[in-house]
């Protein structure tokens, strides 16, 4: 899904070893029939439905999975009660998302053989690599998809360069794989609430973007609700999560 800016938004970066020591490029295999996944996260029907009751990206194809790639978002208790503050702005139309994330690839349709490989490819290639950062929450924005069918206030984060580094690596693997990488000039940020309502746009309040800057700065002194760790990679293909860095 592409995401872009409202028209009424607000304007959103030792040496070398002996050759005997190189690191082995990583190459797809294909998995076994009966492949237990490592890392595996198992979401319930009911959870699945409840975090994702927005309609499909794309047609459902047997033996096609939705697969994307994240930076999965602890939310600590003051970025859960700034949340809430920036929420009330709007009107009841406008609903919270229950899980927090930073998208780090296009959602796409895979086939069910590609995921054990692309799972074991990007995990060699983050190990390899150790980025870990943190970002900080730079504004709040709406954003909504190509179709304008949803809308999202969101958080927009700083780092760009360090994200740059990630999707190098995703698209890396992806591309191995014949599938597209992520989008060109993405920008990074982190959804929050969400709007399917048909008249949100008039509906918005004029000041929004006054109060939420209000609410911004009230929460400068709270680290934990402006500074997030990007540590946490994963891997959702179809209900299933598979952790892809950080050890546990």
């Amino acid at each position: 899904m592409s995401l872009v800016l409202y028209s009424s938004s607000s304007d959103s970066n030792d040496d070398e070893n002996d050759a005997k020591h190189k690191t082995k490029r990583f190459k797809p295999q294909l998995p076994s029939a009966n492949i237990q996944l490592a890392n595996e996260f198992d979401l319930s029907e009911k959870d699945f439905q409840t975090k994702n009751e927005r309609s499909r990206l794309f047609p459902h194809e047997r033996g096609n999975w939705a697969l994307s790639i994240y930076a999965f978002v602890e939310c600590s208790s003051h970025l859960d009660t700034m949340i809430d503050d920036l929420i009330e702005i709007f009107d009841d139309k406008w609903k919270r998302l229950m899980e927090l994330h930073i998208s780090l690839s296009k959602t796409i349709p895979i086939r069910f053989h590609h995921i054990e490989s692309i799972r074991k490819g990007l995990q060699h290639e983050l190990s390899l690599s150790m980025i870990q950062f943190s970002a900080r929450i730079e504004n709040v924005t709406i954003l909504t998809n190509e179709d304008e069918s949803t809308s999202f206030l969101v958080f927009t984060l700083d780092q760009d360069r360090q994200f740059a580094k990630l999707i190098e690596i995703i698209d890396k693997i992806l591309r191995e794989h014949r599938y597209p990488g992520y989008y060109a000039n993405p920008c990074f940020h982190i959804s929050f609430s969400y709007s399917m309502d048909k008249s949100r746009k008039e509906n918005l309040p004029k000041d929004w973007k006054e109060k939420c800057l209000a609410v911004l700065k009230q929460y400068q002194c709270q680290p934990n609700a402006i500074t997030i760790a990007v540590d946490d990679i994963r891997l959702k293909a179809g209900k299933r999560v598979y952790q892809l860095t950080k050890s546990t």
